[in-house]
């Protein structure tokens, strides 16, 4: 499998060279946008989009509780999940140029009763920002078994970590770039420990009051907060429903803040001053360390449509019910966040790049209508033939769908991690036909071929893979693992 885009780990990019600031897009063009992946693809939240001290959009849209029909306000609450990372990471490098923490400061130094004298006791503080420790990590997915069991369970913090945090390590650390939910946890867990006071009030008196937030905290699940989003999700056939419950207890410093759009957009602004953090130390913060990842955002390179560099640091966030996308360049201070609750993972991705090449000169395009909306539930209560019927019996409406290579390769993988393998095949048979000079349509076709158990086609697949990119590594490996290692045109076996 080689996906085309990394969706939930993040996306950045990276400023070569953009020359003179470009007039940014009017509100007026912004909101169509946006409006569009309201209309076409259900978008359910809040966004903002600034350059500088000017907000270009504040806009609020759908349903933050479904059961009383109340709308979305600009003004609203949403917990963020994982982009929670970009707040505690700014917090610990706050505490480093302070003094009170260092970058090579390890876990056996800072937690001695849990790490001292085991694997894990060289871990540095560096590679927990970094995601690099060699850690072992929470599940995953949150179909996990773990999830509807030790996650319902609320700790202290040093109790979850040394029940679920173990000293054993995957690999060395400073080896491998692993996302690691576990690695941030213990960033909160020494934050406590070295300051002598609970995350929640370092946060308060070190990141939130200074930039501003009045909005913000750490959501505990006890507390009544004024105008919180409920958070919703869909089942694979489509309909609404309250998400799994996880306590709270279990996110902490990893991905258990919640926030307002405003209250982003201040921490973004106090970012640029030395309100936070000293020149060097943003610097030091958001430069890549390993994997596109400096020390707790994402941070890539994007080609512009007019050939330009942007350097883009992001990242996002998933807890059951929410999606969140925080975007931000510095070339011209601009600045993308999306709120959801909804649980729209892919979409607040796309959005958010397309909102922020649009702000750096990209023609303003109106979203296309999904086909996973229209096919995933027609698969699950019709079936695939009933899904394949739809879909080429689209007609005059096929334009009116977005059938890009992303697109499908997303909705067959899709498929194909839910066990759903006839649906998948279909999926990937139709991005290989609009996109017949593209390796990774075959590729993906070839995984979806072999775990159908349709393996003579899965390694002529993987062959037109290589044919195509004599690189690419995945297929051959898959071709290697299957029990033959001829080259491309070699007979089957």
């Amino acid at each position: 499998m080689r996906p085309i885009a990394r969706l939930f780990g993040f996306v950045l990019l990276t400023c070569s060279a953009v020359a003179l600031a470009k007039q940014p897009p009017t509100a007026d063009e912004l909101r169509r946008l946006v409006d569009s992946y309201a209309d076409h693809r259900g978008f359910n939240g809040t966004v903002l989009v600034a350059r500088g001290d000017q907000v270009l959009l504040r806009a609020a849209y759908g349903q933050a509780n479904v059961e009383w029909a109340t709308p979305n306000r600009v003004e609203g609450r949403y917990r963020v999940g994982s982009l929670s990372k970009p707040l505690v990471a700014t917090l610990t490098m706050q505490l480093v140029q302070q003094g009170t923490l260092r970058l090579d400061g390890t876990l056996g130094e800072y937690l001695p009763a849990l790490y001292a004298g085991t694997p894990a006791t060289k871990v540095t503080v560096a590679q927990l920002l970094s995601h690099t420790s060699g850690l072992a990590d929470v599940p995953g997915r949150y179909t996990d078994p773990w999830w509807q069991t030790a996650a319902r369970r609320s700790y202290a913090p040093m109790d979850f970590a040394r029940e679920w945090i173990k000293p054993t390590l995957l690999e060395n650390p400073g080896q491998q770039w692993r996302y690691n939910n576990n690695g941030f946890f213990l960033l909160g867990l020494l934050i406590e420990q070295a300051t002598g006071q609970p995350l929640a009030d370092n946060l308060q008196e070190r990141i939130l009051a200074p930039a501003g937030m009045a909005a913000s905290g750490v959501f505990n699940g006890s507390s009544v907060l004024e105008r919180l989003a409920e958070g919703y999700t869909r089942t694979a056939e489509g309909t609404l429903v309250q998400p799994q419950w996880i306590d709270p207890s279990v996110s902490f410093a990893a991905a258990g803040i919640y926030t307002t759009v405003d209250d982003l957009y201040r921490f973004d602004r106090a970012l640029y001053g030395e309100r936070l953090l000293s020149h060097d130390t943003r610097r030091q913060m958001l430069t890549a360390q390993a994997s596109h990842y400096g020390f707790g955002w994402n941070v890539d390179d994007w080609t512009l449509p007019d050939g330009a560099r942007l350097q883009v640091v992001s990242h996002t966030g998933s807890v059951p019910g929410y999606q969140s996308y925080y975007l931000r360049s510095e070339s011209h201070e601009d600045c993308v966040i999306i709120l959801d609750n909804f649980w729209q993972g892919a979409l607040v991705v796309t959005m958010g790049q397309d909102l922020m090449e649009v702000l750096n000169g990209k023609p303003m395009q109106p979203a296309k209508r999904s086909l996973d909306d229209l096919l995933t539930p027609i698969a699950y209560r019709q079936g695939p033939k009933a899904m394949t019927a739809a879909y080429e019996g689209l007609g005059a409406r096929r334009d009116d769908y977005d059938h890009s290579e992303r697109a499908l390769n997303a909705l067959g993988y899709k498929f194909l991690r839910a066990g759903r393998k006839d649906e998948a095949v279909s999926v990937f048979e139709w991005g290989v036909a609009a996109y017949p000079g593209s390796a990774n349509t075959h590729d993906s076709l070839g995984e979806a071929y072999r775990a159908a158990g349709r393996l003579d086609e899965a390694r002529q697949s993987y062959r037109t893979a290589l044919k195509l990119e004599p690189a690419s590594r995945s297929a051959r490996a898959a071709l290697e693992a299957m029990g033959t290692d001829k080259q491309p045109g070699g007979s089957s076996d």
